[in-house]
């Protein structure tokens, strides 16, 4: 098992939660044998105690979702374990495949994880799966369904999605994304190398008193900051929430088409970049 493989399934029993980039540096390093905490700040110029902190959180997190003592020089160990203990098989397309004959899965959460990097899956399910049933029609349903059921697999290389029964949600290089359009526009900005937030939530004074807002992508390029928000159709545009921005300074906030974002998203970046360059002269 390597590494990577490790970090994915830690992901997996955290409930999905990534691990930050210390955190990372710490179970990587622990991983190869290089237990030592002052090796590992003097790998990443912080503190020994920053790390030896930010350690021992991190192993009481582990500890409890595995349900076992996990320490620095244990991690391969337990990992071990918890593959046996769950009958899961590494296979050489480096995917998770849980063994779920005869199992019952009512109320059950089955998750699946790829390995390479690919997709992290997730599906509840409400109803209980014999092992009778062929299992790729059980767990991969007709794509035309509405069912909560329905697994959906991404396309995107490092695309990862996590889906239940009340809304999808979509992961891109470890950021939270409601749709397939956002993460079209998110790459465009990647490539144009633009400093971005998506779906930053700010807290704002309203007349009301203090409120969170939330902007699709807050966009900061040369000294100006500004919005760029998708639209559905047939969706009015939030101006008492853009109202709010503007008093705080952001001014420039521009619409775009769902439909245009998703074909067009190289072109959508530049022009909102042009529009950012203009109110800069």
């Amino acid at each position: 098992m390597t590494v990577d493989e490790a970090l994915a399934i830690a992901e997996v029993v955290l409930d999905g939660k990534c691990l930050n980039d210390v955190e990372q540096l710490i179970f990587r390093q622990c991983w190869e044998g290089r237990c030592s905490y002052q090796d590992i700040a003097q790998l990443s110029n912080y503190d020994d105690e920053y790390i030896k902190s930010i350690a021992a959180k991190l192993w009481k997190q582990l500890s409890d979702a595995f349900d076992e003592k996990v320490k620095k020089n244990n991690l391969q160990s337990v990992f071990k374990r918890y593959l046996r203990r769950n009958q899961v098989n590494l296979h050489r397309t480096q995917e998770i495949e849980v063994n779920l004959s005869g199992a019952n899965l009512t109320g059950a959460t089955l998750n699946l994880a790829s390995l390479s990097g690919t997709r992290l899956l997730f599906t509840n399910f409400s109803e209980p799966v014999s092992c009778q049933q062929d299992l790729e029609q059980a767990l991969l349903p007709d794509h035309n369904t509405d069912s909560p059921r329905e697994i959906i697999k991404s396309e995107e290389e490092h695309q990862q999605i996590h889906y239940n029964s009340e809304e999808k949600i979509y992961l891109w290089n470890n950021f939270n994304f409601h749709c397939e359009e956002q993460i079209k526009i998110a790459e465009a900005l990647e490539r144009a190398n633009i400093l971005f937030f998506p779906n930053a939530k700010v807290r704002l004074t309203t007349p009301e008193g203090r409120s969170n807002q939330e902007a699709n992508f807050l966009i900061f390029y040369q000294g100006k900051w500004g919005i760029l928000e998708l639209l559905h159709p047939n969706t009015a545009k939030p101006e008492d929430r853009d109202r709010l921005f503007e008093t705080q300074g952001i001014c420039i906030i521009h619409y775009y088409d769902y439909n245009r974002c998703n074909q067009e998203p190289d072109d959508i970046v530049q022009e909102f970049i042009e529009i950012l360059s203009q109110e800069l002269s």
